[in-house]
């Protein structure tokens, strides 16, 4: 996974282990990074491909005003025709079948739970924050619900909803939950967002869903998000 430490300021130089691209850099934006800064991680959705996406997500996270960003990447092969590989994902979808590979998606969250508990043992008593997409939300949901002490509050856009019920039992156990905050990337997702909220609430678990951010303006919308969660000490 990427460990991209938060730049000195706001204008600070750019990661050295970060390639920068053209016209800026990984630390680049108007966000508010600094000493005080929440730490992020983000989980990209299925079908990553390349450096480009995670830099994209990275980019995003310091909009909204993260510090310190942590980017780990899937598993797993993307292979939406079926047979060529489309990219990178998290877990296993079993072609013609309205779910999923329940073992490697319970996998890919015990991954996830281990690496919070090693951020957590670097950090002052103020767990991160995760932001998912797609197949990254349902991860990142999954972790935050079963380890609600590692996990300041979760964000996740088109979370992929029908995949819930092939969480872990567990992660509908616990009393204490993070903040969940559910969005959709774009119009046609709202559907989506609502039926997951819904399913959500079947099992107790309580989420806030805001409406689908306008182009450009889903940075300011986890700027708020974090602003309002990223303190919360466990």
């Amino acid at each position: 996974y990427l460990d991209l430490p938060a730049p000195a300021s706001a204008d600070g130089p750019a990661n050295a282990d970060w390639p920068a691209p053209a016209g800026g850099s990984p630390t680049d934006g108007p966000g508010t990074e600094g000493p005080g800064a929440p730490t992020v991680v983000v989980l990209h959705a299925e079908a990553l491909t390349g450096a480009t996406g995670l830099h994209d997500l990275v980019a995003l996270a310091r909009t909204a005003g993260a510090g310190r960003v942590v980017a780990p990447v899937g598993n797993y092969a993307s292979t939406p025709s079926g047979m060529e590989v489309g990219g990178t994902c998290w877990y296993r979808v079993l072609q013609g079948y309205a779910g999923t590979d329940p073992i490697s998606l319970a996998t890919a969250v015990v991954q996830l739970g281990d690496l919070l508990e090693d951020l957590l043992a670097t950090m002052a008593g103020c767990p991160p924050s995760l932001v998912g997409w797609g197949q990254g939300a349902v991860v990142a949901l999954g972790a935050a619900l079963l380890w609600p002490g590692r996990v300041a509050s979760v964000a996740c856009v088109d979370v992929v909803e029908p995949h819930l019920a092939f969480l872990p039992g567990r992660c509908f156990e616990a009393a204490d939950r993070p903040p969940v905050l559910l969005l959709a990337g774009t119009s046609a997702g709202g559907d989506q967002r609502d039926r997951c909220r819904a399913a959500l609430a079947a099992k107790g678990v309580a989420a806030e869903a805001r409406p689908v951010p306008e182009a450009g303006a889903l940075g300011g919308v986890l700027a708020g998000w974090l602003g309002a969660t990223g303190d919360r000490v466990r």
